[in-house]
C-alpha cells in the first residue's frame, strides 16, 4: 500500500513539473500601465532577458511586437 501511494505521488510530481515547464504563455492583460521594480527575470524568445513578465509585455506594447517568453530566468548567452 505504501509503495502504491509513493508511486502515485511520484507520478503526480513528475506530471506537475512537466506541465509547468511548458507554461511560456504570458497573459499580458493582467498587467496595468506600470510595472513593479522587482527582479523576477524571464527570457524572451528574442534572446533578451526582461526583468519581469510585465516588462516583456510593456516592451511588446511599446514596440508593437509579440515576443513570447522562452522560459523563466536569465537568458543563457549563446
Amino acid at each position: 500500500m505504501k509503495l502504491a501511494v509513493l508511486l502515485c505521488a511520484s507520478v503526480l510530481l513528475c506530471w506537475a513539473a512537466l506541465a509547468r515547464a511548458d507554461t511560456t504563455e504570458i497573459d499580458c492583460s493582467q498587467y496595468g500601465e506600470t510595472c513593479t521594480r522587482e527582479f523576477n527575470p524571464v527570457c524572451g524568445k528574442d534572446g533578451n532577458t526582461y526583468p519581469t513578465e510585465c516588462v516583456l509585455c510593456a516592451e511588446n506594447k511599446l514596440r508593437n511586437q509579440n515576443v513570447q517568453m522562452a522560459y523563466k530566468g536569465i537568458c543563457n548567452p549563446q
